[in-house]
């Protein structure tokens, strides 16, 4: 078993996840809004809206993940749980929760593992929100037809 990281500091880096979600939900309202309000709107600029509400989901889901790992953390330090307690402790969530394939009583991954995906998860969360900037302001600056 790896070394467990901090539980408070993952948390709470994990939590910098709010910002781009609150975003892309606005985006993708304005994306929604501008679909169904400009009627001269160019079929490019609209493929552009429909792209960015497409990002915007998958920003979504993203955004849950990333919601959904800071809160197992939160629960972790709420238990007091550290190491290979925590570890078994969240496969069975996930396992009783329906999100996790492998059978309860697997060995669970390190923390080195579980603190990469948490990250990665994030880093495409802000991504997924920077695509989808770009993609609404090129709509908005598309010539209009």
């Amino acid at each position: 078993m790896s070394p467990v990281p901090d539980l408070a500091a993952m948390q709470l880096l994990l939590r910098q996840g709010r910002w781009p979600a609150c975003l892309s939900l606005g985006l993708l309202l304005v994306a929604l809004l501008l679909l169904g309000t400009e009627p001269g709107l160019a079929m490019i600029g609209a493929g552009l809206l429909l792209a960015s509400a497409a990002v915007g989901l998958a920003q979504a889901y993203h955004a849950w993940r990333v919601g959904l790992d800071a809160s197992l953390l939160q629960l972790l330090r709420d238990e007091g749980l550290q190491g290979e307690a925590a570890a078994h402790r969240i496969d069975q969530l996930l396992h009783d929760s329906g999100l996790r394939r492998r059978p309860s009583d697997a060995e669970p991954r390190g923390w080195d593992l579980r603190w990469a995906g948490m990250r990665r998860l994030l880093l495409r969360q802000y991504l997924l929100t920077g695509v989808q900037v770009v993609l609404v302001v090129l709509a908005v600056l598309w010539p209009q037809t």
